[in-house]
C-alpha cells in the first residue's frame, strides 16, 4: 500500500500497473490530473491467506490550495508471493 502511494505521489503510472492484479488492471493510467499527496494514514489492515484488505486516508492538496483525503477499502491478492492490487471502495 505504501509503495503504491508513493508511485501516486511521484506518478509513476508504470510501477501502478505492474501492481495492479491482471483481472482488474486497467490497460492504462494516466495521471495528469493527479494532485499533490501530503500524507497517508493506514487506518487497519489485515490478511488471511492470499487475500489481504487495507482501509486508508490519504489526503491531498489541489493546485488552488484546496485539501481534501480519500478514503478507501482496498483488497489486495497474492500471487507467486506478490501483493497486488485488486480492487477498493471509496468511502
Amino acid at each position: 500500500m505504501r509503495s503504491r502511494y508513493s508511485a501516486y505521489s511521484l506518478r509513476f503510472s508504470e510501477y501502478l500497473l505492474k501492481t495492479w492484479f491482471v483481472t482488474t488492471r486497467p490497460q492504462e493510467l494516466t495521471l495528469d490530473d493527479n494532485p499533490y499527496w501530503c500524507a497517508l494514514d493506514v487506518v487497519r489492515a489485515s490478511q488471511l491467506g492470499n487475500t489481504g484488505k487495507v482501509h486508508f486516508r490519504a489526503y491531498y492538496r489541489l493546485t488552488d490550495g484546496a485539501r481534501g483525503c480519500l478514503e478507501e477499502r482496498s483488497d489486495f491478492r497474492r500471487h507467486n508471493g506478490q501483493w497486488y492490487y485488486h480492487s477498493g471502495r471509496i468511502i
